[in-house]
């Protein structure tokens, strides 16, 4: 019984640093996006109890990471309303550079300490760049920089035209209503980053990864009308209208799940 456990815990183990082999992310429309920079953006909840233990580990993992070869940004995060959510963003040279820091004995001590302190199991998502800067020339942020991780879950049919429950089926669709919001918001007062990101694995999955410098910068945002009109967009509805017209219309978003925006401040 003791070897079932210790073979069990090897193979969770290795789940956690094994990847797929590099393909290229295709869209629904055909696009192919581009294979570098490869980026990770990976979801950690830990226990209340644990939530020091947590931070300090993430904190020296990402200090550890930014000097390995090929790494462009390492950005360990802490939940501003839920304290014991850690996001870790990562952008990787490439895929072969990101996986040599997967597999190395830091990264493998890390996770193994990590480990015991998890409620839920760790979330590492690959992503390529659907509409994304340069990471190495994004400014790091602040002490009062807003990050804004967001999971967009486009249905299938939805993203590209014709888009049958988009108010016009012509457009736009899904995937340019998240790219019209990144040129928009990238023109905010306040804003430092704002990229769309589409998951590797799962093409009508993005992560929207968003920095202001500041509650209010982030606060104005999210009424402005360029913001407005994406979520009416993405939940069916006129620009503008907020509410269908009918009382008894349920709306009927191009999305499959709630547009789950959180907030965080970095740690390290």
């Amino acid at each position: 019984m003791e070897r079932f456990w210790m073979l069990l815990s090897g193979f969770a183990m290795l789940s956690l640093i094994s990847h797929p082999a590099s393909a290229q992310v295709k869209l629904r429309d055909g696009t192919v996006l581009p294979e570098k920079p490869f980026f990770i953006v990976t979801y950690i909840e830990v226990a209340p109890a644990e939530v020091k233990k947590a931070a300090d580990l993430l904190r020296k993992h990402s200090a550890a990471s930014k000097q390995q070869a090929g790494n462009l940004r390492f950005e360990a995060l802490q939940g501003t309303g839920r304290k014991n959510h850690f996001l870790l963003l990562e952008a990787w040279q490439d895929q072969s550079a990101r996986d040599a820091h997967a597999k190395s004995d830091r990264t493998i001590a890390f996770r193994k300490g990590l480990h015991p302190l998890l409620y839920s199991p760790y979330d590492e998502r690959p992503h390529a760049p659907l509409v994304a800067a340069d990471p190495s020339k994004i400014a790091k942020g602040g002490g009062g920089t807003v990050y804004v991780a967001t999971h967009v879950d486009i249905i299938p049919p939805e993203q590209f035209p014709p888009c049958k429950r988009q108010v016009n089926e012509n457009g736009p669709c899904g995937n340019a209503l998240v790219e019209k919001l990144v040129a928009d918001s990238r023109k905010h007062a306040g804003n430092t980053r704002f990229d769309a990101l589409t998951q590797a694995n799962r093409p009508n999955h993005m992560t929207i990864v968003e920095m202001w410098r500041s509650a209010k910068d982030h606060d104005a945002h999210i009424v402005h009308t360029d913001t407005k009109h994406f979520r009416d967009g993405l939940s069916g509805v006129a620009p503008g209208g907020g509410l269908a017209p009918d009382p008894l219309f349920v709306i009927n978003p191009l999305s499959g799940s709630l547009y789950d925006e959180q907030l965080y401040a970095l740690i390290d």
